[in-house]
Formats: structure tokens, C-alpha cells, sequence
């Protein structure tokens, strides 16, 4: 199946991959520019939390992501089914994601808590308590039954 474009739109969707190119090009910079900053002005000596920093980086890679996904893939001008096709899968994703960090975060929580706590004290093992019925009880008895 052969596709036409006439001029104007061969131009157009070239100039949409150059816009989002560029785009993607100084979202890296400035992600670069942050990480430097961050490293060598903001905390150099590493004892500062980088949560500001990871957002920063997160919602940047989303954008990258949406540039990536709307231009290359063709997302932007495909019909609204194939869009959620795709999309709302990479939102369940995303949640998953977060579930799961909250979620590891939580027994890792719970493990700093269980390892805080003392030690209980040992119960002495007085033999067999198995207390099941039928079993050898220590009366004698082969395993024959004899």
C-alpha cells in the first residue's frame, strides 16, 4: 500500500521531528546540567537527600518519554483506540511501580522495626512433642510393632 504525502505535509512532519528532537536534546542538557550542579555546588560532599534531584529526574524522563512515544511511534496521529492501546497500559505500569516502591518501602520499614526489637528468650527442647496419635512414644516398641 503506497502512501502520498504532498509537500506540505512531508515538511510538516519533518519539522514535528525536529521540534521534538531539539526538545529532547535540551531536556538532556539541562538533566545534565542539574546532575552537575547538584554534584559539585548543591551537595559535594554526598550528605544531602536526592529526593528533589530524582523528581527532577523522573518527571524529565516522562517528558522525554511523551516526545519519544507522541513523534517517533506516531502515537500523536494515530487513531484514539491505538492511543489508549498503548497508553493506558504504561499508566497501570506507572502505578505498579509506585505500588510496589510504597509497598517496599513498608517491609523495609517493618524490618528496621522487627530488628530494633530484643531478643526473646530461648524455650528449652524437652524432647519429643510431637504429641501426634499412633506414634512411637518411646514405649518399646520396634517399628515392626512387635
Amino acid at each position: 500500500m503506497a502512501h502520498s504525502l504532498d509537500q506540505e505535509t512531508y515538511e510538516q512532519q519533518v519539522k514535528s521531528v525536529w521540534v521534538a528532537t531539539v526538545w529532547l536534546t535540551v531536556i538532556t542538557i539541562v538533566e545534565v546540567v542539574a546532575a552537575l550542579i547538584w554534584l559539585y555546588v548543591v551537595d559535594p560532599d554526598g550528605q544531602k537527600s536526592k529526593f528533589l534531584l530524582n523528581s527532577f529526574f523522573i518527571v524529565a524522563s516522562l517528558l522525554k518519554a511523551y516526545f519519544i512515544v507522541g513523534e517517533f511511534m506516531h502515537v500523536r496521529y494515530e487513531r484514539r483506540a491505538l492511543a489508549l492501546t498503548i497508553l493506558v497500559p504504561l499508566v497501570f505500569l506507572i502505578w505498579f511501580l509506585v505500588a510496589f516502591l510504597w509497598e517496599g518501602a513498608e517491609w523495609q520499614n517493618n524490618r528496621i522495626i522487627w530488628d530494633a526489637l530484643p531478643e526473646l528468650p530461648e524455650i528449652p527442647d524437652h524432647g519429643d512433642h510431637g504429641g501426634g496419635h499412633g506414634g512411637d512414644h518411646g514405649g518399646g516398641h520396634d517399628k515392626g510393632g512387635h
